[in-house]
């Protein structure tokens, strides 16, 4: 069992960044700031299956737990990226107990799941008998299902009884927008329809995660009142672009006339 998985388990709060740029030199210099875990993002970005698998490389090199988010709920992405030995897995969109079952199964051998049998760097190349993987990687893959769109609610008190999912992590912005009100996030009805999606995650004594970018220290707070112990916070652009601002603030500042 990693380091993460034990603090969830704890129930204590981790701290994360999300990962989009394709240099892996990224990932390991964000890790080693402390991050609890990176989430590699490859459902936005221009993220492939060769960049992801150096990322994971680099996140290991720092020490820090990476999970990695694939573009969509599919088996046949799944799989490669499951290859590679991320900590975890996040599938966006979850908006039935079907799709939930089938996020589930692409994650776990037959006869509880559908993915085919090929590790590679998970086994680290082979190192790792394929007996021990089998025995362990069920108990020690991260499976986080993103509640993203207002059509899980109906099915999300049957999902959350399997067993074998991690969490649930909240996007905000595209759960808004599945509400008609992607440019209001704050609307009380959304905050109203998130609480009531926490409460059943909660209830079942799963992980409740966010996905946020930048925000107010109140509005963090706030989160984490409602029920969130797992944050992945900004991004490798948003701290570039912060650092680039800066730096060209102070010059301007330092040699006003």
């Amino acid at each position: 069992m990693g380091v993460l998985q034990e603090k969830l388990l704890a129930g204590q709060l981790c701290f994360g960044s999300h990962i989009s740029l394709n240099d892996p030199s990224v990932t390991e210099l964000v890790g080693n700031v402390g991050f609890d875990y990176l989430w590699i993002d490859t459902e936005h970005t221009t993220i492939d299956l060769d960049h992801l698998q150096m990322h994971l490389i680099a996140a290991r090199a720092a020490g820090v737990s990476a999970i990695v988010r694939i573009p969509w709920n599919d088996p046949v992405r799944a799989k490669p990226v499951l290859e590679m030995g991320p900590d975890g897995l996040v599938f966006p969109q979850i908006q039935s107990f079907e799709e939930a079952e089938l996020a589930v199964q692409s994650c776990m051998y037959p006869p509880r799941g559908i993915r085919g049998f090929g590790p590679r760097r998970a086994v680290q190349y082979g190192r790792i008998p394929a007996s021990r993987y089998l025995d362990e990687i069920d108990g020690f893959l991260l499976k986080f299902l993103q509640i993203e769109h207002i059509g899980i609610l109906k099915d999300l008190p049957r999902i959350v009884r399997m067993p074998e999912i991690t969490g649930f992590v909240i996007g905000p912005c595209d759960f808004a927008a599945s509400m008609g009100k992607i440019r209001d996030m704050d609307h009380p009805d959304v905050h109203r329809k998130i609480d009531e999606a926490i409460v059943i995650v909660r209830d079942a004594g799963k992980v409740v995660a966010l996905s946020q970018g930048p925000t107010s220290d109140e509005a963090l707070h706030n989160w984490y009142h409602r029920g969130v112990r797992m944050i992945s916070y900004g991004s490798d652009v948003r701290s570039i672009l912060a650092g680039a601002q800066e730096s060209l603030n102070r010059l301007k500042n330092t040699f006003k006339d």
